[in-house]
């Protein structure tokens, strides 16, 4: 069984790296689709599932971060129990609390499955203490990172500097309240390689390597 998380910085080439290892070693990426699968598995309905990531996180203002401690992530419409038992159609507010604990047990399921990369949505510090899991931080320069988000996402410099500012801020504050970690801190990750220094096919063969 093998289990994999991956941690990254945008504009990395992380998820280029994922994707490689996954087809070298046949394991599947936990995205929304394996998601829907996992939570349907244990009773959840499609409506009730969220992939609330760090890319879908939203930094928080300061008078929020005082007053707002769990902000709503989605409304559905959704078939729930009225109080005399009849079940009836009606509006759910999903907020953090409990999207960040769908993945947290929709992680630890397929966890139980094996054969899965997880990338991002906390997965170093969800699987942290399980045994049998490897996890990896992928990093970059960040003029390669620009010039890697100006390539995929068609923009400017500036504009992709403002994104990876964005970006690494919103996963610094994710990790931090949902987790309780440092996203940056090395002891949390088997390995931390540098693609600017290492490039995609050397960051794919180590961890094949560290796997095995």
């Amino acid at each position: 069984m093998t289990v994999i998380t991956m941690s990254r910085q945008v504009g990395s080439g992380a998820e280029q790296v994922a994707n490689r290892v996954c087809e070298d070693l046949g394991l599947r990426i936990f995205d929304k689709t394996l998601m829907l699968q996992v939570a349907a598995e244990v009773g959840f309905s499609e409506a009730e599932v969220v992939d609330y990531s760090e890319n879908e996180y939203r930094v928080r203002g300061f008078f929020e971060a005082l007053f707002s401690r769990n902000r709503m992530v989605a409304e559905r419409t959704m078939r729930t129990r009225a109080t005399e038992g009849a079940e009836v159609m009606g509006t759910v507010i999903l907020d953090e609390a409990r999207a960040i604990t769908l993945i947290r047990m929709t992680i630890n399921s397929a966890y139980d499955r094996g054969n899965i990369l997880v990338i991002g949505r906390g997965g170093q510090a969800i699987l942290e203490d399980k045994s049998g899991v490897l996890h990896v931080r992928i990093v970059a320069p960040v003029e390669q990172r620009i010039k890697r988000l100006q390539e995929q996402e068609k923009i400017t410099a500036p504009q992709a500097r403002r994104l990876i500012a964005e970006r690494d801020r919103a996963t610094a504050e994710y990790l931090r309240n949902f987790h309780n970690i440092d996203v940056d801190d090395p002891t949390l990750y088997h390995l931390v390689q540098n693609t600017g220094k290492l490039g995609i096919d050397k960051c794919v063969e180590l961890i094949k390597v560290a796997v095995v």
